[in-house]
C-alpha cells in the first residue's frame, strides 16, 4: 500500500507527540518473524499487553491490518508459554488443540461424538539413525560387524532446533518454528466459516521454507486417530482418485473421514503402531498397506523437494459426513483449495467481529469486546434439533436454556436472526403447563428439568424473549411465540407460596435439589424461596406485561403488571435481612432463613428488585477484598465457613467471569470505576501466564480457583462471552433498549473523555456514537439524534469504513452528511499519539472547507481556517494519552 504524506490539522498542544510506530514489536526483544513480515508488508501495528496490566510481558497484542482491512486483534507469544492450544468451532464440527498447535479431537455436532483423535504432522530428513535406534544389535558371540548398521529406507526426524512462536488470531492459530538443516515451518489451524452453512473439514495448512543454501528433500508425514471416540470397528481405504483415505465404522458405515493432503500423497497407510509419529531416528516409511482395522491411525506421506530459497505450502485435512462416504468426499473435494476457504474464513470473521465494535480508552477491555464476538461465533452451531450453542462444545449436546436466555442478552447486539432462531426453539420445548425445561438434546430433543417445579429457566425464557423483541422490533416473531411467553409468566405465578414467593419445592440435592444457577454444587440444596429466583421472576413478570400490551393484550398485561409489584413488594418485606440490609440467600420449604451473602445479591440489582440504597449497599459489599481477586470477583466470600476456592465446581468460592460481567452491569449506575474493573479483571486473567492458568489468550475459560487462579474448568466457555458483550453494550455503553423507552446514556467513569461504538444493531439499523467528555458534559456524536440525557448532534449516516488510521491504538468514528464530515478519534494508548489518517475520497478535492477541531487536552473547539480538499485528504492527528479529537469539515462556496 503507498503511503500519502500527511498534514498536521490546526490544534493546541502541550505535550510533545510520540512516533506511534515506537511499540513493542518495534523492540527486538519482542520482534520474530510474523512481525517482520507484517511489517514489511505495512500492515502491523502493535501494541504490548505489558506488565503493570499483570500480564505476561512475553505476550503481546497486534492489530492486524489497516482500518478498512482486517481490524483484529491478534496475540503473539512463545511456544513455552501455552499449557493448551485454541478451541474453535463452525456450524458442523468442533475442534479443541494442544499445546504443540496438534489438534487433539474433531468432534461432530451431527452425531455428538469425536470422531478423529489427534492429528499430528512431522518432518523427516533422509538422513538415517544409527545403530541403537535403527538396526539390529548384535546377538551373544556375534562381533559388531554382523548385520546392517541401519536401514537406508528409515528416516530422521528433523529436530526443532530454538523455540517457536504462536500467533492466536480470531479465525485461525498458527505456530511458527524452525528445523534442524535451516528450515522454517508455519502450521496454521482453522476451521472454515463463511456465509451459509460451514463445510465439515478441519485444516492444518503447512508453510515450509529452504532457508539453506543447499537442496533439500523433505518427507512429511500426518497421523490420525481414525477412531476419535466412536466405536472401535473403523476400516480405511485408499481411494486413488482422490489420494485419500477413507475410512468408516462397521457399526456406522455412514460416519465417514476422508484424510489427507490437498494433493496427491506419496503413500498411505493404516497402522495400529503410532510410535513412528514420535521415534525420533526410526520414522519408517508407509506401506500402503490398509489392512489395520479397529482402534488405528491413518497415515499419509508427501515428499517435497526444496531448492535454496524455496517455499512449499500444502494442506493436511479432514473432513467428516454422517451422510456416507460419497457425501465426504464431495466435502473434501469442495474443499481443496485452502487458501480460498482460509481467506473466506477470515473475511467472515471480521465481517462478524465488525458488527457492535466498541472501543475504549482501555486496551484490556476493547480486547475483551471483540474476542467475546469471537467466542461466541466459534461455539454456535448448527445441531439436528436447532441451530444453537451446546452447554460443552465437543463434549456435550445439551442446550441449556438458562445459558441459551443469556447467550441471547448479548447475541442480540451481534447476530441477533440466530438468537431469534434459539428462542424459538426453546420455546418448542416448553412443557404444557407452561414451564420451560432445564434442557434440550440437540441431537435428539428430548427435554430434562431435574424434577424441579420452579428454577431459573422459565423466567429467563421470558427475559430473552423480551430482549431480543425490544433490540430488534420484530414483530411476526414476538406474534409466533407469545404464547409461550404468556404460558410460562402464568407458570411463575401458580408457584407462589403462602407469603406470595414463588418456592422450589424439590429436596434433592445437586442439580435435583438447587434452583439456582449455581446447580451443580455436590450435595448441597437451595430451595423455597430463593432471591434469585424471585428477581427473575419480577422482572420476567414485568416483561410478559409489555409484551402482552404489544401485542394487544392490555388486560393481560395489566394482570402481569399488578402481580410484578405484588411479587417485589413480597420479596422486599420477607427476603430483605434486616440485620445487615442485604438480601437472604433463600428461605428454605422448612422455613429457615440463609442469611449467606453471596455474589447471587447482584439478581435484585439487576433486575430492578432493590431499592436504590439498598443496590448501593450490595455493589459496595460486593467490592470489598474477600470478594475481589485480581481476576474478580469471588461467588462466596473467603471470610465464610462455606469457602472453598477450588472444589464443588467453584461454586461456593471460585471466581466465574460471568458474575464478574454481571457485577460489572448491575455496578453501571452506582460504581462506573467497579464496573471498568470487572470487565476489565474478568477478561485479563485470560491473558495472565497462560501455561500456568490454564487458559488460551482471547479465549474465555469458565471458572478460576479462587486462590490459584488458575482455571480449572472449560478452556472455552459458551456462556461467558455473551455476558460480557451485554455488559460492554448496555452497562459501560449505556445502551438501554429498556420496556420504558430506547436511550443511551454512557457509563463513563471519571476518568475517561471517550468511548465509541460502531454498528450496533438496533431494530432493522445500525447505531453509531461516539462519546466525548466535553467543558459542558458529555456529548454524543451519533448516526442520528439518539435519546439521551447527553448532548446529541445527529451527525448522518456512518462513513467510518472509508476513514484509514495507522494506529492500533486509535479508535475511529466517522459520520458523512450533506456533505458535512464528522470524524471523531480516540487514543487508548497511555502516550500521546500522533496517528496518521486518510479521508479517503470523502472530500471533494477542488472545493474548500472550513475546519473546527475539538481536542480533548485543549477542552475548546478551535477554527481551523478553510483549506482545500486535495490538502485535507491525509492528514496527522496529536491524540493526548487516553483522549480524543473531534474534526469537522463543512464545504463554503469558493468566494469565501
Amino acid at each position: 500500500m503507498s503511503r500519502q504524506p500527511h498534514h498536521r490539522v490546526p490544534c493546541v498542544s502541550r505535550n510533545q507527540p510520540q512516533d506511534e510506530y515506537n511499540h513493542a514489536c518495534g523492540e527486538g526483544r519482542y520482534r520474530n518473524a510474523d512481525c517482520e513480515e507484517l511489517m514489511q508488508s505495512g500492515g502491523l501495528n502493535t501494541s504490548q499487553v505489558n506488565a503493570e496490566n499483570g500480564v505476561d510481558t512475553r505476550l503481546h497484542m497486534v492489530r492486524q491490518g489497516d482500518q478498512g482491512a482486517e481490524r483484529m486483534l491478534v496475540y503473539e507469544l512463545p511456544e513455552d508459554a501455552l499449557g493448551a492450544g485454541s478451541s474453535f468451532g463452525n456450524d458442523q464440527i468442533w475442534v479443541n488443540s494442544k499445546a504443540t498447535g496438534a489438534i487433539e479431537r474433531l468432534f461432530s455436532l451431527d452425531i455428538g461424538q469425536a470422531v478423529t483423535g489427534s492429528l499430528v504432522i512431522r518432518y523427516t530428513a533422509p538422513q538415517h539413525g544409527m545403530m541403537h535406534y535403527g538396526c539390529r544389535m548384535p546377538g551373544p558371540g556375534e562381533s559388531h560387524e554382523v548385520g546392517q548398521i541401519c536401514r537406508p529406507d528409515v528416516r530422521v526426524q528433523l529436530q526443532q532446533d530454538r523455540p517457536g512462536s504462536f500467533r492466536i488470531h480470531p479465525a485461525y492459530q498458527r505456530r511458527r518454528f524452525s528445523l534442524s538443516g535451516d528450515m522454517s515451518v508455519t502450521e496454521t489451524l482453522f476451521l472454515p466459516k463463511k456465509h451459509g452453512l460451514d463445510p465439515s473439514i478441519a485444516y492444518q495448512i503447512i508453510r515450509i521454507t529452504n532457508d539453506s543454501s543447499a537442496e533439500r528433500s523433505i518427507r512429511i508425514f500426518a497421523y490420525v486417530n481414525l477412531r476419535g471416540l466412536t466405536e472401535s470397528d473403523v476400516s480405511a481405504d485408499f481411494d486413488p482418485q482422490t489420494g485419500t483415505l477413507v475410512a468408516t465404522n462397521e457399526s456406522h458405515p455412514d460416519w465417514a473421514r476422508v484424510f489427507g493432503f490437498n494433493t496427491t500423497p506419496s503413500g498411505v497407510m493404516t497402522s495400529h503402531d503410532v510410535s513412528h509419529a514420535y521415534d525420533p531416528v526410526n520414522v519408517l516409511p508407509v506401506t500402503n498397506d490398509t489392512s489395520a482395522k479397529g482402534n488405528i491411525y491413518g497415515v499419509v506421506q508427501m515428499d517435497v523437494n526444496l531448492n535454496p530459497g524455496e517455499t512449499h505450502e500444502l494442506a493436511v485435512m479432514v473432513a467428516f459426513s454422517s451422510k456416507g462416504p460419497d457425501h465426504a468426499q464431495r466435502i473434501f473435494e469442495e474443499g481443496r483449495d485452502f487458501n480460498a476457504a482460509f481467506q473466506e474464513t477470515i473475511q467472515h470473521y471480521q465481517e462478524v467481529l465488525d458488527v457492535a465494535r466498541i472501543e475504549t480508552p482501555d486496551r484490556i477491555i476493547n480486547q475483551g469486546v471483540q474476542w467475546s464476538k469471537a467466542n461466541m461465533l466459534r461455539v454456535m452451531g448448527v445441531y439436528p434439533v436447532a441451530r444453537a450453542f451446546t452447554n460443552e462444545p465437543g463434549v456435550s449436546s445439551n442446550v441449556v436454556i438458562r445459558d441459551l436466555a443469556w447467550f441471547v442478552y448479548g447475541n442480540d447486539w451481534m447476530l441477533p436472526d440466530i438468537s431469534k432462531a434459539m428462542l424459538l426453539a426453546a420455546a418448542g420445548k416448553q412443557y404444557p403447563n407452561g414451564k420451560m425445561c432445564e434442557y434440550f438434546s440437540a441431537l435428539d430433543g428430548h427435554i430434562e428439568d431435574y424434577g424441579l417445579n420452579i428454577n431459573d429457566d422459565t423466567p429467563l425464557f421470558i427475559l430473552g424473549v423480551c430482549h431480543h423483541y425490544l433490540a430488534t422490533g420484530d414483530e411476526a416473531f414476538l406474534k409466533e411465540v407469545f404464547p409461550a411467553v404468556e404460558g410460562a409468566a402464568r407458570y411463575l405465578l401458580s408457584q407462589r407460596n403462602d407469603d406470595g414467593l414463588v418456592s422450589c419445592s424439590a429436596r434433592g440435592v445437586n442439580v435435583w435439589g438447587i434452583a439456582s444457577w449455581r446447580n451443580v454444587i455436590p450435595d448441597y440444596t437451595l430451595n423455597g424461596a430463593v432471591t434469585e429466583i424471585n428477581a427473575l421472576c419480577y422482572a420476567a413478570l414485568k416483561r410478559a406485561a409489555f409484551l402482552s400490551r404489544q401485542t394487544g393484550k392490555g388486560e393481560v398485561g395489566d394482570t402481569f403488571d399488578k402481580e410484578a409489584e405484588t411479587l417485589k413488594t413480597s420479596i422486599n418485606m420477607r427476603l430483605l435481612n434486616p440485620d445487615n440490609g442485604m438480601y437472604y440467600l433463600n428461605i428454605d420449604v422448612n422455613g429457615y432463613m440463609h442469611t449467606d451473602v453471596t455474589s447471587d445479591e447482584v439478581f435484585p440489582v439487576m433486575f430492578g428488585v432493590a431499592p436504590d440504597d439498598v443496590a448501593f449497599r450490595i455493589i459496595s459489599r460486593l467490592n470489598s477484598p474477600d470478594f475481589w481477586t485480581a481476576a474478580g470477583l469471588r461467588v462466596l466470600s473467603n471470610q465464610s465457613p462455606e469457602y472453598d476456592p477450588s472444589s464443588h465446581v467453584g461454586l461456593l468460592g471460585g471466581v466465574w467471569p460471568g458474575v464478574v460481567f454481571w457485577y460489572a452491569f448491575a455496578a453501571a449506575k452506582y460504581h462506573p470505576d467497579s464496573m471498568v474493573r470487572g470487565l476489565r479483571e474478568g477478561f485479563i486473567n485470560y491473558l495472565a501466564d497462560p501455561k500456568k492458568n490454564n487458559t488460551v489468550p482471547g479465549q474465555f475459560s469458565e471458572w478460576f480457583d479462587g486462590e490459584s487462579l488458575v482455571n480449572r474448568g472449560m478452556r472455552l466457555s459458551p456462556w461467558e462471552p455473551p455476558r460480557y458483550l451485554w455488559a460492554a453494550v448496555e452497562g459501560l455503553a449505556g445502551v438501554e433498549a429498556g420496556i420504558d423507552g430506547f436511550q443511551v446514556n454512557p457509563m463513563m467513569p471519571p476518568g475517561w473523555k471517550w468511548l465509541a461504538v460502531n454498528r450496533l444493531p438496533y431494530q432493522g439499523r445500525e447505531i453509531s456514537f461516539f462519546a466525548a467528555r466535553q467543558a459542558d458534559g458529555i456529548h454524543l456524536y451519533a448516526t442520528e439524534a439518539l435519546p439521551s440525557p447527553c448532548k446529541v448532534t445527529d451527525c448522518g449516516p456512518t462513513a467510518t469504513q472509508r476513514i484509514e488510521a495507522w494506529s492500533a491504538d486509535a479508535a475511529v468514528v466517522a459520520f458523512h452528511e450533506d456533505n458535512i464530515i464528522h470524524v471523531c478519534v480516540g487514543n487508548s494508548a497511555s502516550q500521546t499519539l500522533v496517528v496518521p489518517w486518510s479521508l479517503n475520497g470523502l472530500l471533494d478535492p477542488e472545493r474548500n472547507y472550513s475546519v473546527r477541531t475539538y481536542n480533548s487536552e485543549y477542552g475548546g473547539w478551535v477554527e481551523g481556517g478553510t483549506s482545500r480538499g486535495k490538502d485535507l485528504m491525509a492528514l496527522a492527528t496529536p491524540l493526548e494519552q487516553e483522549g480524543f479529537y473531534i474534526l469537522r469539515f463543512e464545504p463554503v462556496p469558493d468566494d469565501e
